[in-house]
């Protein structure tokens, strides 16, 4: 049996962060050099710990003790950072264990991402920490701080200037050590005060998964934050976000890795369509994320889910209030862009603002035009009538009318104005502070302000429980075999997981074509090969064919063109045209990572061009699917245009099949039931590619 992966305990790994007494191996005086680094940082955080540094070379060292060794530190110590090279830091793993301290910061390049030689250090680091029980960071890592506590093991510049970071209660888990500084960079105008940072290196020993499970029990921990590059390990990171639903714990992460058509699946549309990115996107917000496009929007979610309550108990209602008629346009265009409707007042709203001296249209957005006075109505009157996010724009104001708007402002979100945000490129840096003391938060940049309010708008809350689906998946469905199936194979599968497909004949000599008198004409022809996932590449398909004459000629052609393309195959599907509809996908793909990822969108030939699916990792019920389609151009289209409707219902019910047989059958790799045309009554699949694997 296979060694399962080492897993250090949670109090060992939660030494790390709020140790009383650290070591600094390799320490150094000289600032140009990482050696300094852990030091200023604690300094300026304010660190009221015992640090100790270890060089031979001083006594003392930035006004702290210095010992020659780490057999000579006192017994207290709770947790180390070695700034020494790789070799040296095999040692010095050993004996920080040997002295007691188990909770480790190897900063030290040169181990398994350096090639063979480095990944034997990579063993000797494991089998250290299995025999001392140790918990390690890194290696490659820019180390962690508390800046609560003021603990920094850190080589992060961020801590090194003065007053960068504030204290808080939003943690951040990085798989890059470069960008965490830019994270907390963008963070901190927001007014975003920081409870843990970590810097994962090449997660040798802990990995994104374990500083989650930590954060899910830190009781200074209430938002999460994560720069993911790639999923180490499913299955526990799966674990880790359980515990902070749990926990009542936002987790909100961005993804790098976007752009990876390097990576993408030629072979199905699905699999163009998906990709590797989009797939772990699908992964995360199953399990609870809330997922940004952009760092500035990152920052923005954060702020938003720490500062105020998440999810609203109703549907979101802005509204746009603002002392410039200018800016409430603009926040209107913009707002659009991110599908954020800003809807109009009730009849009896908006009498009452008509009532109002400023005489403004009773519109959403909402023009003060000038008049200060009415501000405390305007924002009372669209919050008693439902409006649950409250957008203040304030413009340039000399200090003497400026200072009392803000005042407004901060008096109505003491009287219970609870989702009460102001825009403003005009405040004053340090009265920014006045705003955060009181719940609100201040934005000068629209953007990321509502691309952050629509992902809130569908985000459900942390929550222990995952939506399921009661659509199930018929037993023994799939054959022995492995690999691509022929069309009229495929489609006799999908046929009993419920999609309704054409009538249909396979010819095999072409005195068959004699026997299909009972199928309706118009028909379609289409070579059928176990190897060609593409006909129309081939010439392996002909349509509207209403004659004996037709289809003989047809068959001769697709027969002449099969031989080519496949010698193998020798079979001909002939069936009813369809009457059309809607064209969409329905696909379904397993990712190596995450698992099974299903695919609704436009289909046909412009499946891939629209780049308008939906991803979604079952299972998932019909009205999670639902919302998603909405958000999609296809959603517009099922909900009837120019005068026509579609049988909407009928293609998630499908989708969701195709989730069900995902889980109940691990073989199937990939799926691609495309053109599903939706009618106004049902849905009909014309074409459907299924692979098998072993």
């Amino acid at each position: 049996m296979a060694e399962q992966p080492y897993r250090a305990d949670i109090e060992t790994i939660g030494k790390l962060f709020t140790a009383r007494a650290v070591a600094i191996v390799g320490a150094t005086p000289d600032l140009t050099k990482l050696g300094s680094s852990a030091i200023v940082a604690m300094h300026n955080l304010g660190y009221k710990g015992d640090i100790y540094a270890v060089n031979p070379r001083y006594t003392e060292l930035m006004g702290h003790p210095c010992v020659p060794s780490i057999a000579d530190l006192p017994d207290h110590i709770e947790a180390a950072m070695l700034n020494i090279p790789a070799e040296a830091a095999i040692a010095a793993v050993e004996e920080c264990a040997k002295k007691g301290i188990r909770s480790i910061v190897l900063v030290a390049q040169g181990f398994g991402e350096a090639g063979e030689a480095g990944k034997l250090l990579d063993q000797k680091v494991i089998a250290l920490a299995r025999q001392y029980k140790l918990a390690i960071v890194g290696p490659n890592t820019n180390g962690l701080a508390n800046p609560r506590s003021g603990l920094a093991m850190a080589i992060a510049p961020i801590y090194q200037f003065p007053k960068s970071v504030r204290p808080g209660t939003v943690s951040v888990v990085s798989q890059s050590g470069g960008m965490v500084s830019t994270l907390l960079r963008k963070m901190a105008p927001r007014g975003i005060g920081i409870s843990k940072t970590v810097t994962c290196g090449n997660e040798l020993l802990l990995t994104v998964a374990d500083y989650l499970s930590f954060m899910a029990e830190d009781p200074d921990t209430r938002t999460i934050v994560i720069f993911l590059e790639t999923i180490r390990n499913v299955e526990t990171l799966r674990e880790a976000l359980a515990k902070c639903r749990a926990a009542g714990k936002p987790v909100v992460a961005i993804k790098v890795g976007k752009s990876e058509s390097g990576q993408k699946a030629a072979f199905t549309h699905t699999g163009a369509i998906a990709g590797s990115y989009r797939n772990t996107v699908a992964f995360l917000e199953r399990e609870g994320v809330i997922v940004a496009e952009d760092i500035e929007t990152l920052a923005a979610i954060a702020d938003l889910v720490n500062r105020y309550e998440w999810p609203l108990k109703e549907p979101m209602k802005p509204c746009v209030i603002s002392i410039s008629g200018g800016f409430a346009a603009m926040a209107a265009d913009e707002m659009a862009v991110f599908d954020l409707d800003l809807p109009d007042p009730s009849p009896d709203a908006a009498a009452k603002l008509s009532a109002l001296p400023n005489q403004s249209y009773p519109v959403n957005p909402y023009d003060i035009a000038a008049r200060n006075a009415v501000i405390p109505d305007a924002i009372d009157i669209f919050y008693g009538d439902g409006f649950n996010v409250v957008i203040f724009g304030l413009v340039l104001l000399k200090e003497d009318i400026r200072k009392p708007v803000q005042q407004l402002m901060i008096d109505a979100k003491k009287r219970g104005v609870k989702h009460l945000i102001v825009h403003s490129p005009a405040i004053p840096a340090e009265e920014y502070e006045q705003f955060f003391d009181n719940g609100i938060s201040v934005y000068d940049d629209t953007r990321p302000l509502f691309a952050a309010l629509a992902k809130l708008r569908h985000y459900r809350g942390p929550s222990v429980a995952l939506p399921e689906t009661d659509a199930k998946a018929p037993a023994g469905l799939l054959p022995k075999t492995a690999g691509l199936l022929n069309e009229a194979d495929s489609k006799a599968i999908i046929n009993k997981v419920g999609f309704p497909v054409p009538q249909s004949r396979v010819v095999r000599v072409e005195d068959d074509l004699a026997g299909l008198g009972d199928l309706k004409r118009p028909l379609v022809m289409k070579g059928l090969s176990d190897k060609i996932a593409h006909k129309t590449e081939y010439g392996l398909v002909a349509l509207n064919l209403r004659t004996d004459e037709e289809l003989r000629q047809a068959y001769g052609r697709i027969r002449a063109a099969l031989a080519k393309a496949d010698p193998d195959a020798a079979e001909v599907l002939v069936e009813e045209m369809s009457p059309g509809g809607l064209e969409t996908i329905i696909g379904l793909t397993r990712d190596p990572v995450v698992g099974p990822i299903v695919v609704v969108g436009a289909g046909g030939i412009l499946v891939e061009l629209l780049d308008d699916a939906v991803v979604i990792k079952p299972p998932f019920t019909a009205e999670e699917l639902d919302a998603a389609i909405s958000r999609t151009k296809l959603g517009k289209l099922l909900s009837g245009y120019r005068g026509k409707s579609y049988d909407r219902a009928a293609l998630i019910e499908a989708a969701m099949r195709v989730g069900a047989l995902a889980l109940a059958e691990p073989r199937v790799e990939s799926l691609d039931v495309n053109p599903v045309f939706v009618q106004e009554k049902g849905i009909v699949a014309v074409d459907a590619k299924l692979t098998l694997t072993e």
